[in-house]
């Protein structure tokens, strides 16, 4: 087969030459021609070299992933110290690989490896004395992993010249290492975004090589290489666990438990290379101990490059707060270190100094980094094998600073939710249990930061920190992330020097939160009244001939997925806006209905339904009596709104943010399955907009639609449809002159704040028991004196206005979780709760005034008692009471921060404004998103409205059309 698969190579390089007989010869580039040897020592000539099967010398070019995987299949069919383990499908269908290279006697006792491996973790059920007879007969572990963004290539190319060389060289030097480690070589993590990336290349490549990091070869076109088929950045998914690559990868990494794991990355073209140590901040659960072994490789990794004359640097940009990259390994114990690469791709790329870097030197950088990294763990396994275990054993302790400290996500009717929290948890071998009864706890503190006694109801979900794992749990499930005095400081320095940030990610994460799943962290350890937690089960009621229909709770989000998909099947299908109950059963508002009498015209009706249950895993109930209970609703009373099919479009291309709309595709593939199109943002204005009844437009990168894009959406919008925009593309839709929306942002709102204030406490006394003087409502006589909603206090001089707002706006969040307060009585906000956790970074801030409906607003409002509400007054000194641009209700706080870092002065630029509104217009509606619903494909709590949005949107938002 490998002569056959050469031959082919050789017959294609013959084909491309005959081609290029016609171009012109490219001119000599000097400077250009790397000519030190990527590998040295001999080899075994009976293992095909990587030319052999690529056609090219490795590094010259880069491989794709075809040729990836068959290289590394060719050497582990050749040589007795590889095999080859497949661990994961991408989206597109490649498989993902790893390769275990070692003797061929540690891959004869693999298995006996892997259960020392476990043996050694439980320290539990491991004395001392046994766990230091382990680790004198185990080979250190490393994990060898490169190119997570498919346009960071030269890992995977380095990774091949590794697997090529410990697999062919007849070093003596080698063969020893490899008598005492075991090498898992992870080449390609991101197959499909690599494709992508390296089909471009193709397409963009000429004859004469290019040097400019400015052009297309180098920059590449949208949606770029970087992410998977949905977009995503898969670095950023370790936590969330969201895809197929992640999945599998982490639970080949969590069996193997490395003691070293390393990430071939690259960064900007002009720069240089940098490796671990990182720089603060550093998050607090990492052991001290794996932190003083980036140092020691740190050390290494540097005089190695200095015997080559290379530069490099640690640190600098290179902070390690987020839990969620492939560092997250580092909270199991694994010496995490990042390689960054200077970006060629291909050719080379023309630096100040005058000098070349080629992509051959690039790919030498990353091969000469990890063949250093692996002598480093061969000379100190046993060390970090001793402060491994002694750490595992620490976590158990009754010292240990996780022993006093639980995590209970408070019971839920979003079964589906809650099962997929849990068994993201389950997947990184933390222990979930749930309370058999209840019980009564003394020190519970809420997201919100109130901490009380509180009694926890029987089926709360409970996880102990004090496990194994307890440093991966807290990092999954503490409410905030500590972060150093000293780091805040620098950091609120660099925001008023130049409004930059040292935070190179978002400073929140917590997982409940993500999921918008209420959870308290409890100040002692829960063990008993517990039993493992069981994932809830769908019911499904089948019915008989006096049904007369069938309900999904619509607390659930896949009733979501449930309503959209009956509907593609041509079903009529009805939710219901108020809590419901019949047969003994209740509801939640936002349940769905499939009623005989909608669809009596369809035979397949009850398999249909059923089915659909069955495929979505929800509880189905029949319903056999139209009558509700008391004042709830009835079958055919106006609370049960009959829907209309989506007809989704989302646009893309353009300025429009790949991640955002790779997560809102991702999400209509994942939660709803169904038919939607994708629209080039740039030919939007043109394209015939009567076929949907959505169109989504996700985040935009800069860039606003002009006006004719406006007065097309506009035109279609008032025709009846349903316009969502989120974060970045909302401002550009928000000229008065324009029509579309009455919402403004903070900046276009100074000359009327009166105007929304006024709003803002209409919503209140609305949706508040607010005191009301019934007796002078039943007088006769016309009152002398009625109070009105007041406004004086507030700053309304232009000049000031914009000048607080300027100094405000240097310190929006990096990514924070703010208490999000949702009207419960409108539709969007079926299946959340009345507080949610909302995550802001930097986004617009949206103002809606009287035309318009606040579903959700920033800020969370709470009773403040008779002493503390004196205390208020007297600090007030008669001033008004009011925050950021607008006035409080009368006795009641503003709770805003839940998580991560939000300064005082963006609390206060942020303190209720709109997160999410909806407003009419012409028969059809606009509902606008100030962040980004559907983070990184993990924030269930927020892209639960998005989804109400996609799937009720066309039924309820807009004035239905009766077809005869």
């Amino acid at each position: 087969m490998t002569s056959v698969f050469c031959l082919m190579s050789a017959c294609l390089w013959l084909t491309t030459a005959q081609a290029n007989e016609l171009l012109a010869p490219p001119t000599t580039l000097p400077g250009l021609s790397y000519d030190i040897p990527l590998l040295s020592g001999p080899h075994d000539p009976s293992i095909s070299t990587p030319e052999s099967l690529l056609g090219f010398p490795v590094g010259q070019r880069t491989a794709t992933p075809e040729q990836i995987v068959r290289a590394i299949q060719v050497w582990t069919e050749e040589s007795d110290r590889a095999e080859l383990v497949e661990y994961a499908r991408s989206h597109e269908g490649r498989p993902l690989y790893y390769v275990v290279i070692s003797s061929p006697e540690n891959l004869a006792r693999i298995d006996e490896i892997k259960t020392d491996l476990t043996a050694l973790a439980d320290a539990s059920g491991t004395s001392e004395a046994q766990a230091s007879a382990i680790i004198d007969r185990l080979p250190s572990v490393a994990w060898m992993a490169y190119s997570i963004h498919g346009n960071e290539s030269s890992g995977a190319d380095a990774a091949l010249a590794t697997v090529y060389h410990l697999t062919a060289s007849t070093d003596s030097a080698i063969s020893t290492m490899l008598d005492q480690q075991i090498v898992l070589i992870d080449p390609s993590m991101n197959p499909d975004g690599r494709a992508r990336f390296v089909k471009e290349l193709e397409q963009m490549r000429g004859t004469a090589p290019n040097i400019d990091d400015q052009s297309m070869l180098h920059n590449g076109s949208w949606p770029y290489g970087r992410t998977n088929h949905y977009l995503f950045d898969l670095n950023r998914d370790f936590m969330y666990l969201v895809h197929p690559e992640t999945r599998g990868r982490v639970a080949a990494i969590n069996q193997w438990r490395p003691q070293l794991m390393i990430d071939g990355h690259e960064m900007g073209s002009q720069d240089t290379y940098l490796f671990a140590p990182a720089r603060e901040p550093i998050n607090a659960n990492i052991a001290s101990t794996v932190r003083a072994w980036n140092e020691t490789f740190g050390n290494d990794q540097a005089a190695a490059f200095d015997s080559m004359g290379w530069t490099y640097y640690t640190g600098e940009w290179f902070e390690n707060l987020y839990g969620g990259y492939s560092s997250y390994a580092e909270y199991r114990g694994t010496v995490h270190i990042l390689y960054e690469q200077a970006n060629v791709d291909e050719d080379g790329i023309k630096r100040p100094d005058g000098t070349i870097l080629s992509y051959r030197e690039a790919v030498h950088h990353q091969l000469l980094s990890t063949l250093t990294n692996l002598k480093t763990l061969a000379a100190h396994s046993k060390d970090m094998y001793q402060q491994y275990a002694a750490d595992r054993r620490a976590m158990l302790a009754s010292s240990s600073p996780y022993a006093n400290i639980s995590y209970a996500i408070l019971p839920s009717d979003n079964h589906g939710r809650m099962n997929d929290l849990v068994e993201i948890l389950q997947l990184q071998d933390i222990e979930v249990y749930q309370t058999t009864r209840e019980l009564t706890v003394s020190d519970a503190t809420d997201h919100l930061g109130k901490t009380s006694r509180t009694t926890l109801p029987e089926g709360t979900v409970v996880v102990p920190n004090r496990q194994a794992e307890a440093r991966l749990i807290s990092a999954m499930l503490e409410f905030d992330a500590p972060i150093k005095d000293d780091v805040l400081i620098k950091e609120r320095q660099a925001a008023l020097r130049d409004g930059s940030s040292i935070m190179y990610d978002v400073t929140a994460w917590n997982l409940t939160m993500m999921y918008g799943l209420p959870a308290l962290r409890i100040g002692s350890e829960l063990t008993a009244n517990l039993e493992p937690y069981t994932p809830k089960t769908a019911q499904i009621s089948v019915g008989n001939d006096a049904t007369l229909g069938w309900v999904v709770n619509g607390a659930d989000d896949r009733s979501l997925g449930f309503a959209a998909r009956l509907m593609e099947q041509g079903l009529q299908v009805r939710v219901i806006d108020k809590a419901a109950e019949f047969d003994g059963n209740t509801y939640s508002r936002g349940s769905v209905m499939v009623s005989r009498r909608d669809n009596r015209l369809r035979d397949d009706l009850a398999a249909l339904v059923q089915a659909e249950a069955r495929h979505q895993g929800i509880s189905l109930s029949a319903v056999n009596q139209g009558l509700g209970q008391g004042e709830l609703p009835d079958i055919g009373g106006r609370h049960f709104r009959l829907l209309t099919r989506p007809n989704v479009a989302l646009l893309s291309h353009g300025m429009i943010n790949p991640y955002d709309f790779g997560t809102i595709w991702h999400s209509l593939d994942t939660h709803l399955g169904i038919r939607h199109s994708h629209l080039d943002s740039t030919f939007a204005a043109s394209a015939d907009l009567r076929r949907y009844n959505v169109l989504i437009v996700p985040d935009r990168w800069g860039g606003n639609l002009d006006g004719k894009e406006i007065a097309a959406l506009k035109r279609w919008v008032e025709e009846g449809n349903t316009l969502i925009a989120i974060d970045g593309s909302v401002p550009g839709l928000l000229d008065p002159e324009k029509g579309l929306s009455e919402v403004r942002t903070l900046e276009g709102s100074f000359d009327d704040l009166a105007g929304f204030d006024l709003a803002l406490q209409r919503e209140w006394q609305a949706l508040s028991e607010s005191p009301v003087d019934l007796e002078m409502t039943r007088r006769h006589q016309v009152p002398i004196s009625v109070t009105y909603p007041q406004t004086e206090g507030l700053q309304t001089d232009e000049d000031t206005l914009k000048q607080t707002n300027q100094w405000q706006r240097l310190f929006a969040p990096s990514g924070a979780f703010i208490a999000g307060r949702t009207d419960q009585k409108h539709w969007l906000t079926f299946g959340v709760d009345e507080t949610m956790p909302i995550l802001i970074a930097r986004n617009p801030v949206l103002m809606s005034g009287s035309q318009s409906r606040a579903v959700v607003r920033l800020g969370s409002y709470e009773p403040m008692s008779d002493s503390a509400w004196d205390k208020q007054q007297k600090d007030l000194d008669d001033e008004a009471y009011r925050v950021g641009w607008s006035t409080l209700p009368e006795q009641q706080a503003l709770r805003m921060r839940m998580s991560g870092l939000l300064w005082p002065e963006a609390s206060q630029r942020l303190a209720n404004s709109a997160w999410l509104t909806q407003e009419g217009l012409g028969k059809g509606q606009v509902i606008l998103f100030a962040s980004e619903p559907n983070f990184r494909g993990a924030a269930r709590g927020m892209n639960r409205l998005l989804l109400n949005a996609i799937v009720y949107g066309p039924g309820l938002g807009t004035e239905p059309e009766i077809e005869l």
